[in-house]
């Protein structure tokens, strides 16, 4: 079994009056991408500062790598690296100086090429920060965090503010780290993000986790369950959805059956193809989105707001 990097347990963080950490418990393991997602002003940031010694808990406890953050604060810097959210880089320096500007700090001579090319910055390197789109500013914001060569690092909301092309390329470099053997702790308000990057994920929402698990186990336990829409209908679809479906909502001109079963899925819509009759069929999955409407009765919008 993977070990645990990351261990918080009753953690508790205020600011009277105003709890910004409730007693949050999680893990994180060895190799994994995990995510703390919720809106803004949930306790992500604060939660991921604390393991990053910047801020002191009030209560509870913290380690990370086997040191006590409250306790070890140099041991864990040296071992791990962090992009926070509003990370920024000297804009008048290339890709390359504001890196070996880094390794200087940390005292380190990386093979700086490797860094580069691994996350796609090699031909960019003598570029100015201030030239760069902004997925490029956080591919280099990640160069930046890896150079000291962690174990661990922490991305605290890297693709806020990106158009979605930039976001993908993002996640295609986060999926990387992953594949470097590195440990990430990833910060969201996008739960499609959360959706494709995790292995695990805590709901955070409040300042308490008010879910946690892999993705798969989220989507089953809070995701509502599989929808297959049907428009128009007659009276036998209406019939195989009422004997197959866990739950039917009809509409004026379209009849919708939920599933928890995916084998009934695939029964009920091998009863539906049978049919004569002209319609249109819409399969419908569950996704993150629907996980934490569920849970915290609204949904995030584009700048980390709960709507």
């Amino acid at each position: 079994m993977p070990e645990e990097v990351i261990r918080v347990e009753n953690l508790v963080k205020t600011y009277k009056p105003v709890v910004a950490v409730n007693s949050i418990s999680f893990t994180v393991k060895e190799g994994e991408i995990f995510s703390l997602v919720g809106p803004n002003g949930a306790g992500k940031t604060t939660t991921v500062e604390i393991l990053e010694c910047l801020r002191t808990p009030t209560s509870g406890k913290a380690s990370v790598l086997g040191y006590d953050v409250t306790h070890d604060e140099k041991e864990i810097k040296k071992r791990i690296g962090a992009m926070p959210q509003d990370f920024s880089a000297f804009e008048r320096l290339t890709v390359r100086e504001n890196v070996e500007l880094i390794a200087r700090i940390y005292q380190v001579d990386p093979d700086l090429r490797s860094v580069l090319e691994e996350l796609g910055m090699w031909e960019a390197r003598d570029r100015r920060f201030e030239s760069l789109s902004g997925g490029m500013k956080r591919r280099a914001g990640i160069c930046m965090a890896l150079i000291s060569n962690p174990v661990l690092l922490f991305l605290d909301e890297p693709t806020t503010g990106l158009d979605p092309q930039a976001r993908k390329e993002t996640w295609d470099v986060i999926r990387r780290l992953r594949s470097m053997g590195k440990t990430v702790v990833l910060t969201s308000h996008y739960m499609e993000e959360v959706e494709q990057l995790s292995d695990r994920a805590a709901v955070i929402y409040g300042g308490e986790i008010i879910a946690q698990g892999s993705v798969d186990e989220l989507i089953s336990a809070y995701g509502g369950g599989i929808r297959i829409r049907v428009s128009p209908y007659n009276d036998e679809i209406e019939r195989v959805l009422m004997e197959t479906a866990q739950k039917v909502v009809r509409e004026d001109s379209s009849i919708e059956g939920v599933f928890h079963d995916r084998i009934q899925v695939g029964r009920t819509l091998a009863a539906l193809y049978g049919q004569d009759e002209k319609y249109h069929l819409d399969i419908v999955e569950p996704s993150m989105d629907n996980v934490f409407s569920r849970l915290a009765g609204g949904r995030v919008d584009e700048r980390g707001e709960l709507i």
